[in-house]
């Protein structure tokens, strides 16, 4: 898939986000933007959080810091996704060689995207990516006139979700920490810009999706197109492209089929007792404000005591990964690098000797 940039206007194309954390509908809401013919949504890559550290203050780029960025932003988890050959990128990015803006470099490399969907005018970019949701200001301070949608999953079944894919460890309190974590993220920049994001649950969008999705559109200032919702009819196509990958065989495989409410609730028949306990109590009256019923709502002290330390150590590794975003460029990449080592091998070991909590 090679893609020349021509004709198309980057200064002023509207750019928005998808924020949510794994398992919680982002890629599904993705693929109907996808398919709609006025939006262009590459696939996940964190490539906006990794390299602005690096890149943001350059307002002038000459063809070797394009080149430079060009290898930077291949390195980027997730962009071999993107099937975008490098010197095609390298070209397009030289269409904004001289005065420009990390903004706008930006723009280039995701027009340099090219959709299995039909596109007409390309009226406005999309960025989804679960990774987000730990950086929600740092994105509106990027990009301050993007608007963001904000979609969140019942805490329960996403617990089942990222555990079935083997995304995180499977420990409830921990997970459901993560979740409650990102939430009040997401809400306190609500709070402050309230006209520019959009919150919807994944639980509306399953059961009613013309309907959600015509509220999203509406947000953005898109017409609605009703053959989005038949985004999934380009299966064959989309697992041609991305042959031999594991992504799509495993972790995305039921995201090619009509929406459905297949996959709510499950905890009810899939989560013990006890896990259910958990999970209500760490997500506490945040459950409720998300717009989900807690089936255990009293606070049990004793079965708090036992999981504080598990949340203390929640509390301070989340908040040492959003420190670490102010480290300079090539500490925050082997940091990142050794974190993911540790991660591997710490799954690995949970697998084996911990019985999901």
């Amino acid at each position: 898939m090679d893609q020349k940039i021509e004709n198309q206007s980057v200064t002023g194309l509207p750019v928005f986000f998808i924020i949510g954390r794994p398992r919680s509908g982002t890629t599904l809401l993705r693929l109907l933007f996808e398919a709609h013919p006025h939006v262009l949504i590459p696939p996940e890559s964190p490539l906006i959080i990794s390299l602005y550290k690096k890149y943001i203050k350059i307002t002038d780029w000459d063809e070797k810091l394009i080149r430079e960025f060009t290898e930077d932003v291949f390195r980027q988890r997730y962009f071999d996704k993107w099937l975008v050959d490098k010197e095609v990128l390298y070209q397009n990015l030289l269409e904004g060689k001289g005065k420009n803006s990390f903004r706008e470099m930006v723009k280039r490399v995701e027009l340099s995207y090219q959709s299995v969907y039909k596109k007409e005018e390309i009226r406005m970019l999309g960025d989804k990516n679960p990774a987000y949701s730990l950086y929600p200001e740092r994105i509106h301070k990027l990009f301050p006139d993007a608007k963001i949608i904000h979609i969140t999953r019942d805490y329960r079944d996403n617990y089942l979700s990222l555990i079935n894919v083997d995304f995180e460890v499977p420990v409830v309190p921990l997970v459901v920490y993560r979740w409650k974590f990102a939430w009040r993220l997401m809400q306190k920049l609500k709070k402050r810009i309230p006209e520019q994001v959009f919150s919807l649950r994944y639980e509306d969008l399953a059961t009613n999706p013309e309907k959600t999705f015509r509220e999203a559109c509406r947000f953005l200032g898109l017409d609605f197109d009703p053959h989005v919702l038949s985004f999934y009819e380009k299966k064959d196509e989309v697992e041609k492209s991305y042959a031999g990958s594991e992504e799509i065989a495993i972790v995305h495989k039921s995201l090619f089929n009509p929406i459905s409410t297949d996959r709510m609730e499950l905890w009810k028949k899939q989560m013990t007792a006890h896990q259910v306990k958990v999970a209500d109590l760490v997500a506490g009256k945040t459950a409720e404000k998300a717009g989900y019923q807690r089936q255990y709502p009293s606070f049990n002290i004793f079965l708090y005591l036992w999981l504080l330390p598990t949340l203390v150590y929640a509390s301070l590794m989340y908040r040492l990964i959003r420190l670490g975003d102010h480290l300079p460029y090539k500490w925050r990449n082997n940091l990142n690098k050794r974190l993911g080592i540790f991660l591997k091998i710490y799954r690995k070991f949970n697998k084996r000797k911990v019985k999901p909590l």
